[in-house]
């Protein structure tokens, strides 16, 4: 049976989920902050909590994070709690050896000893000068409802940004962003199109722009209503 841990490493990261290409722009707080983490820490351990709902951008800063890192030489790793909690905590064993560790939504495991106490030890025993770690979750540390107190006190530890879901504005002008930096033309009308006619979920506009990336270079066509809704057939 393959190793669970080998099993939830993603093998690549996504190339455009950058700094640069945060919706919050690469002058926001809580970019300047992370960035300041890689760069600062070797003067002590950098913990970072992110909290926010979902569209807030926390796990693109994820792996803007995990890019960073990677492109300075650490190591590094993203770990996406949705996608391996029924593995169970073992999953963190061993992520104590690399520089870089983030966990994407905490929230998950709010109420299950196990992977509470298996957390709490992960972070006593990953706190130490020149470790970098990156937690995100829904809800504040005190509003998660966890079993454990001394995770609480762990969570609330850190460096708290408080994450504002993205408003439809926000997508559309993401989506533009992002098109743009593939080298692909995207008008607000059309981004806006996108927003009206399909899942508000930002991810999976994204699935969707890279579908029609691809379809209008195979096509060689621009991005317009018509030709989106014949590529999409809507």
């Amino acid at each position: 049976m393959d190793n669970p841990l080998q099993m939830a490493l993603p093998v690549t990261l996504p190339d455009d989920e950058t700094f640069a290409s945060y919706f919050g722009g690469e002058g926001s707080l809580e970019v300047s902050h992370l960035k300041s983490t890689l760069k600062n820490r070797l003067e002590g351990f950098q913990f970072t909590y992110l909290c926010g709902l979902a569209d807030s951008g926390k796990s693109h800063l994820l792996y803007a994070t995990c890019i960073e890192a990677q492109e300075q030489g650490l190591s590094t790793i993203l770990l996406s709690l949705r996608e391996v909690i029924d593995y169970g905590p073992l999953v963190l064993d061993g992520l104590d050896a690399l520089d870089v560790v983030c966990i994407d939504d905490v929230h998950l495991v709010a109420g299950d000893t196990a992977w509470e106490k298996a957390l709490f030890n992960f972070f006593n025993r990953f706190n130490e000068n020149g470790k970098c770690l990156v937690v995100t979750a829904d809800l504040l540390p005190s509003m998660l409802n966890l079993s454990l107190p001394d995770l609480e006190s762990r969570l609330a530890w850190g460096t708290t940004f408080q994450i504002r879901s993205m408003s439809d504005d926000d997508k559309a002008e993401a989506l533009v962003k992002r098109a743009h930096m593939r080298g692909l033309e995207l008008s607000d009308e059309c981004a806006r199109f996108l927003l009206t006619r399909l899942s508000r979920d930002m991810r999976a506009l994204l699935e969707v722009l890279d579908k029609l990336d691809h379809a209008s270079m195979a096509a060689q066509r621009k991005l317009t209503i018509p030709f989106i809704k014949a590529t999409l057939k809507l």
